[in-house]
């Protein structure tokens, strides 16, 4: 005969199984928002924008972009505060980074969604593949959720499976 807490045991599993479901899709969701966001913001060089001439080219992206520089409080739990002069700089090396791979093809498709829990928090890392120079290429983008959002924390071009 079946019991009460064998019944309660399986039913609490069935609910956690659809609610971790639902998150994850959720979170997908959000992490290929960003990402997009991310490709824009990296492609959009409009010399009519004065704020371009003032803060610089990627100004946009920098929302987007998590802080990994030597700050052991804020690395990977904080963004990038691009008025900050190195941590410009980390952005716009990312920027160029977006744009070498995914952000030159306007026909990449993501082909994979994955999440890896590391020191830093779990990872949502999007596997790309886009062309460049005529090749077939893939890039992983890594994602870490700061607060309520997702930022890019790293990328790894030439990814391979």
């Amino acid at each position: 005969m079946v019991t009460k807490s064998l019944i309660l045991f399986t039913a609490s599993f069935v609910l956690l199984s659809f609610v971790k479901a639902q998150n994850r899709k959720a979170d997908s969701t959000a992490i290929v928002a960003v990402f997009k966001s991310i490709l824009a913001a990296c492609k959009e060089n409009n010399p009519a924008d004065p704020q371009i001439k003032i803060q610089g080219r990627f100004y946009k992206a920098a929302p987007y972009i998590v802080y990994r520089g030597a700050n052991k409080k804020r690395a990977w739990k904080d963004f990038v505060n691009y008025s900050n002069a190195d941590e410009k700089t980390e952005t716009d090396a990312i920027g160029k980074r977006v744009n070498r791979t995914a952000g030159q093809d306007d026909n990449y498709t993501i082909t994979k969604y994955v999440t890896e829990k590391e020191s830093e928090g779990t990872w949502h890392v999007l596997i790309v593949n886009y062309k460049a120079g005529g090749e077939d290429k893939k890039a992983a983008f890594a994602f870490l959720k700061i607060g309520n959002r997702f930022g890019l924390g790293d990328i790894e071009q030439d990814y391979k499976e």
